[in-house]
Protein backbone atom coordinates (compact mmCIF):
# COMPACT_ATOMS: atom_id res chain seq x y z
CA UNK A 1 0.00 0.00 0.00
CA UNK A 2 1.39 3.43 -0.93
CA UNK A 3 0.03 7.10 -1.74
CA UNK A 4 2.18 8.89 -4.70
CA UNK A 5 1.82 12.88 -4.44
CA UNK A 6 2.71 14.70 -7.27
CA UNK A 7 2.76 18.61 -8.10
CA UNK A 8 1.53 19.77 -11.93
CA UNK A 9 0.16 23.03 -13.69
CA UNK A 10 -3.48 22.69 -12.87
CA UNK A 11 -3.57 23.07 -16.82
CA UNK A 12 -2.06 19.85 -17.04
CA UNK A 13 -5.04 18.26 -14.78
CA UNK A 14 -6.63 15.51 -17.34
CA UNK A 15 -10.23 16.11 -17.80
CA UNK A 16 -10.95 12.24 -17.68
CA UNK A 17 -9.87 9.23 -15.43
CA UNK A 18 -7.68 7.81 -18.25
CA UNK A 19 -5.74 10.92 -18.13
CA UNK A 20 -4.74 10.23 -14.46
CA UNK A 21 -4.09 7.07 -15.06
CA UNK A 22 -1.64 7.89 -17.92
CA UNK A 23 0.56 10.48 -15.29
CA UNK A 24 1.33 7.51 -13.30
CA UNK A 25 1.87 4.78 -16.04
CA UNK A 26 5.68 5.40 -16.24
CA UNK A 27 8.43 3.59 -15.51
CA UNK A 28 9.30 3.41 -11.19
CA UNK A 29 12.47 5.30 -11.97
CA UNK A 30 10.56 7.62 -13.53
CA UNK A 31 8.27 8.15 -9.93
CA UNK A 32 11.63 8.14 -7.92
CA UNK A 33 13.03 10.51 -10.16
CA UNK A 34 10.39 12.97 -9.86
CA UNK A 35 10.54 12.42 -5.59
CA UNK A 36 14.12 12.90 -5.86
CA UNK A 37 13.37 16.15 -8.00
CA UNK A 38 10.62 17.34 -5.27
CA UNK A 39 8.43 17.26 -7.29
CA UNK A 40 6.43 14.64 -5.93
CA UNK A 41 6.35 12.22 -2.34
CA UNK A 42 5.42 8.93 -1.97
CA UNK A 43 4.52 7.52 1.46
CA UNK A 44 4.52 3.58 1.57
CA UNK A 45 3.42 3.17 5.65
CA UNK A 46 2.15 5.03 7.82
CA UNK A 47 -0.20 7.44 6.26
CA UNK A 48 -3.41 6.35 7.59
CA UNK A 49 -1.68 7.43 10.68
CA UNK A 50 -0.68 10.55 9.73
CA UNK A 51 -3.67 11.22 8.98
CA UNK A 52 -5.51 10.43 11.72
CA UNK A 53 -2.83 12.88 13.38
CA UNK A 54 -3.73 15.56 11.12
CA UNK A 55 -7.24 15.16 12.17
CA UNK A 56 -7.40 15.37 15.60
CA UNK A 57 -10.04 17.25 17.37
CA UNK A 58 -7.56 20.37 19.05
CA UNK A 59 -7.30 21.33 15.44
CA UNK A 60 -10.58 22.18 13.56
CA UNK A 61 -11.18 23.34 10.19
CA UNK A 62 -11.48 21.67 6.94
CA UNK A 63 -7.81 22.13 5.76
CA UNK A 64 -6.74 19.96 8.46
CA UNK A 65 -8.51 17.44 5.72
CA UNK A 66 -6.52 17.94 2.61
CA UNK A 67 -2.77 16.32 3.23
CA UNK A 68 -3.80 13.03 2.80
CA UNK A 69 -6.70 11.77 1.49
CA UNK A 70 -9.41 14.88 0.74
CA UNK A 71 -9.96 16.72 -2.26
CA UNK A 72 -11.52 16.12 -5.80
CA UNK A 73 -12.39 12.02 -6.22
CA UNK A 74 -11.46 10.81 -9.69
CA UNK A 75 -12.97 7.46 -9.69
CA UNK A 76 -11.21 4.72 -11.76
CA UNK A 77 -13.67 2.80 -14.06
CA UNK A 78 -11.82 -0.53 -13.45
CA UNK A 79 -12.83 -0.25 -9.88
CA UNK A 80 -9.67 0.84 -8.22
CA UNK A 81 -9.33 3.58 -5.54
CA UNK A 82 -8.78 5.96 -8.19
CA UNK A 83 -7.35 9.62 -7.36
CA UNK A 84 -7.46 12.68 -5.48
CA UNK A 85 -6.88 15.94 -7.43
CA UNK A 86 -6.24 19.26 -5.32
CA UNK A 87 -6.63 22.64 -7.45
CA UNK A 88 -3.84 25.28 -6.43
CA UNK A 89 -5.89 27.28 -4.27
CA UNK A 90 -6.59 24.23 -2.17
CA UNK A 91 -2.66 23.66 -2.07
CA UNK A 92 -1.95 26.81 -0.98
CA UNK A 93 -4.36 26.19 1.82
CA UNK A 94 -2.91 22.63 2.76
CA UNK A 95 0.57 24.38 2.43
CA UNK A 96 -0.67 26.88 4.88
CA UNK A 97 -1.92 24.02 7.22
CA UNK A 98 1.12 22.12 7.28
CA UNK A 99 3.64 25.20 8.21
CA UNK A 100 1.10 25.78 10.71
CA UNK A 101 0.78 21.93 12.56
CA UNK A 102 4.01 20.72 14.96
CA UNK A 103 4.31 17.32 14.51
CA UNK A 104 5.83 16.36 17.94
CA UNK A 105 2.66 18.12 19.20
CA UNK A 106 0.34 16.43 17.47
CA UNK A 107 2.49 13.35 17.97
CA UNK A 108 2.26 13.80 22.25
CA UNK A 109 -1.61 14.23 21.73
CA UNK A 110 -2.15 11.40 19.04
CA UNK A 111 -0.49 8.76 21.25
CA UNK A 112 -2.26 9.95 24.28
CA UNK A 113 -5.53 8.11 22.43
CA UNK A 114 -6.29 4.27 23.36
CA UNK A 115 -6.29 3.46 19.20
CA UNK A 116 -2.71 4.67 18.62
CA UNK A 117 -0.01 2.25 18.02
CA UNK A 118 3.27 4.32 19.33
CA UNK A 119 6.67 3.15 19.16
CA UNK A 120 9.93 5.66 17.92
CA UNK A 121 10.66 3.70 14.44
CA UNK A 122 7.03 4.79 13.47
CA UNK A 123 7.71 8.26 14.73
CA UNK A 124 10.48 9.02 13.03
CA UNK A 125 8.68 7.65 10.16
CA UNK A 126 5.67 10.02 10.16
CA UNK A 127 8.12 13.10 11.38
CA UNK A 128 10.11 12.23 8.00
CA UNK A 129 6.55 12.11 6.25
CA UNK A 130 5.06 15.00 7.54
CA UNK A 131 8.84 17.38 6.82
CA UNK A 132 8.40 16.04 3.00
CA UNK A 133 4.51 16.90 2.92
CA UNK A 134 5.52 20.13 4.44
CA UNK A 135 7.85 20.70 1.87
CA UNK A 136 6.44 19.52 -1.02
CA UNK A 137 2.71 21.48 -0.72
CA UNK A 138 4.95 24.64 -0.11
CA UNK A 139 6.66 24.16 -3.30
CA UNK A 140 4.05 23.44 -5.04
CA UNK A 141 1.55 26.29 -3.59
CA UNK A 142 4.43 28.56 -4.49
CA UNK A 143 4.74 27.35 -8.18
CA UNK A 144 0.79 27.69 -7.85
CA UNK A 145 0.66 23.77 -8.79
CA UNK A 146 -2.14 21.38 -8.50
CA UNK A 147 -1.70 18.10 -6.57
CA UNK A 148 -2.50 14.97 -7.92
CA UNK A 149 -2.75 12.03 -5.27
CA UNK A 150 -2.26 8.28 -6.56
CA UNK A 151 -3.35 5.68 -4.37
CA UNK A 152 -2.36 1.99 -4.14
CA UNK A 153 -3.92 -0.24 -1.98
Amino acid sequence: MWIYFQGLESSELPVRPAGFDALFDVEFDELRRRVRAGDAVWLEAGFFQLDEIYLLQSHLGRDRELPIFEGRHIPDPGGGPGHVALDPPEVARTAAYLERVSFPDQWQEWRQLPSSESDEELRERLAQYHDDLRAFYARSAEQGSAVVKHFSF
